[in-house]
């Protein structure tokens, strides 16, 4: 029989792993940042517009730049948050394995298996984007 459980993937922390991490947090922190100047410029034209075709469509026009620039601006602070959660990763010792992502995967059970190995599961460690070590049950595959 055949039943679908969860694969941890882990990374191993390298500099390499640290640089990626930092580099790849403060390019979406540039790239909202510069979504945020393109609403607010869209949204000036937009307004002038609106302000020509009345006040209740300047005043929806208004709040939906309000609310757009609102949005961007809270991820960006979860990235900022990320950011300084990265800073706290930069200080943990080279060579320690941290928790990245849950993927699923088929497993096969079959009479006479060790239920607690199987409920174990697995985990995929990554080492400077190269799979590692697979282990099943928490020994290496």
């Amino acid at each position: 029989m055949s039943i679908r459980q969860p694969v941890s993937v882990k990374f191993i922390l390298t500099e390499q792993t640290k640089q990626q991490i930092l580099t790849e947090q403060r390019r979406q922190i540039e790239q909202l940042t510069a979504e945020m100047d393109q609403i607010e410029q869209q949204g000036k034209l937009a307004l002038e517009q609106a302000m020509t075709q009345g006040g209740s469509a300047a005043q929806e026009v208004r709040q939906q730049i309000e609310q757009e620039r609102n949005q961007r601006m809270e991820q960006r602070e979860q990235l900022i948050q990320q950011i300084q959660q990265i800073q706290q990763i930069q200080q943990l010792e080279l060579g320690t394995e941290l928790q990245n992502m849950t993927v699923e995967t088929m497993v096969d059970v079959n009479v006479g298996d060790d239920w607690g190995m199987v409920l174990m599961g697995s985990e995929i460690i990554i080492k400077d984007g190269i799979v590692h070590e697979i282990r099943r049950g928490g020994q290496p595959v």
